[in-house]
């Protein structure tokens, strides 16, 4: 059957292994979430942007990494004027209400769904409210030790799911 030795060899290897495929959480950083596409309609006005805390998928995803990655992105796309702290003319509002995620394997897919709204500033009606779902998978061929895979499987989700929210938004008349 083995040595004591080779058996624990064996167990370490397989632990090892084991740790490697499923990985811990990882955060996702906010420059691989961030949309590069430049808007097809562009917006003269000034946005603001939330992402408040859910407790149910935002825990444990740093909502101001999500929140900073959408800034980012509208200005990058040139969607609205300008993203302002406080008193713009539209408030955007983006909920993460739910992240599901392998916890092993070799394919991580991540789907990320959020609620995606936007306010107009002065009057409090809404211009758009839209759920979005979307996801993404990385492969061993992307990253070999798990935990990042499941992060880059969940920065590719959020990266589209912004992608999808803006254009929704390009595609408004405002």
């Amino acid at each position: 059957m083995g040595t004591p030795t080779s058996r624990r060899i064996v167990v370490i290897l397989c632990v090892t292994a084991i740790a490697g495929l499923a990985g811990c959480a990882s955060p996702p950083e906010r420059d691989a979430m961030t949309v590069n596409t430049p808007a097809a309609k562009r917006h003269p006005y000034s946005v603001s942007v939330q992402t408040p805390f859910n407790s149910e998928a935002t825990a444990t995803e740093r909502p101001n990494r999500l929140k900073e990655a959408i800034e980012n992105s509208i200005v990058q796309s040139g969607l609205f004027r300008s993203v302002e702290a406080k008193n713009a003319d539209y408030e955007l509002t983006v909920t993460v209400t739910q992240i599901t995620r392998p916890h092993f394997g070799l394919d991580f897919t991540v789907t990320v769904e959020a609620a995606w709204a936007l306010v107009k500033g002065a009057d409090r009606t809404v211009a758009m409210r839209k759920v979005i779902k979307s996801s993404h998978t990385a492969t061993v061929g992307d990253a070999v030790v798990g935990a990042t895979r499941g992060r880059l499987a969940l920065e590719g989700a959020t990266r589209d799911n912004i992608a999808q929210g803006l254009q929704a938004i390009s595609e408004l008349s405002l």
